[in-house]
């Protein structure tokens, strides 16, 4: 598989864009959001943190309040972005926090009796892009057909490299391979809407959730988020792009999903099979023969 060239002849047709950035005060959010308006984008930002000042006080900037784990907040999110601007080209589910527990510890209540697991980071960085890619699929389909290119707008959701490898990192490992499962199991459907659906997958990053210093002091090699902003807007602005993952590493890019020797094609090769099961599932779709 060859690296993949990011080059800012890429970022032509952002300009003047709508965007929609989940987790965009701090990190690759707040990265890609800088990337965005320095391209003439117009960026909407929703997190639970107020950006800095610097991002705040630009032009053709927007923050909201918002609750990626809260259905009615996110939806107020999107309500109020398409009162203010009409419509909403390109959406980042990027919102996220760290591990919490890897579901095999033990605490107990007041009775002494086993408690549940805690859910903070599957429903931060999963139940959240799930919430907000619903959102962004009705939002944007009805507007699809008005954008000004004529195409389509587009999804990326914060995948990572622990979304197809062992991660000793229970929930979050999950969570990001349940990301991973979502470019598998909604790719088609977006489609049908005129959307395209992507990820970024990228390695260690210096963002809030583990200080970059300390990861290069355990032997990591560390990329900046703007690294991991360029392939966010490259997925928004190639309309060619839709149902990949792009793997970022040390300022790298490889996309991994779609191209040839990627995660599909190894698993088409080992399983001999794969490629009819889809069909198969897309005709029980479409012949509606599951109970909803």
């Amino acid at each position: 598989m060859a690296n993949l060239e990011i080059s800012d002849e890429k970022f032509g047709n952002i300009k003047n864009s709508v965007i929609l950035i989940t987790g965009g005060s701090s990190g690759i959010g707040r990265s890609t959001a800088q990337l965005c308006l320095n391209l003439g984008a117009t960026v909407v930002v929703g997190d639970l943190n107020a950006p800095d000042p610097e991002l705040e006080n630009a032009e053709r900037f927007k923050f909201l309040n918002v609750n990626v784990t809260d259905w009615e907040s996110l939806r107020s999110m999107f309500d109020e972005a398409n009162k203010l601007f009409g419509r909403i080209d390109h959406v980042f589910a990027n919102a996220g926090v760290g591990p919490t527990t890897d579901f095999l510890d033990v605490t107990l209540d007041k009775n002494g009796q086993l408690e549940p697991p805690k859910l903070r980071t599957i429903d931060i960085n999963l139940l959240g892009p799930i919430y907000t890619t619903r959102l962004a699929s009705a939002y944007m389909s009805e507007l699809a057909n008005q954008r000004p290119d004529g195409a389509g707008g587009s999804i990326v959701l914060a995948a990572s490299a622990s979304s197809f490898q062992n991660f000793s990192a229970g929930d979050y490992t999950i969570a990001k391979h349940g990301v991973l499962g979502m470019i598998r199991g909604m790719g088609s459907k977006i489609q049908e809407k005129n959307l395209r659906l992507n990820a970024i997958a990228p390695s260690w990053t210096a963002t809030g959730i583990v200080p970059g210093n300390i990861l290069q002091s355990l032997g990591a090699c560390v990329q900046s988020p703007e690294v991991v902003a360029r392939s966010v807007v490259l997925l928004f602005a190639d309309p060619e792009r839709h149902g990949e993952v792009i793997y970022s590493w040390e300022g790298h890019y490889r996309e991994v999903n779609k191209t040839d020797g990627g995660l599909l094609a190894s698993a088409n090769a080992m399983l001999k099979n794969a490629d009819n099961e889809e069909r198969v599932m897309i005709k029980i779709n479409e012949a509606e023969l599951y109970h909803k």
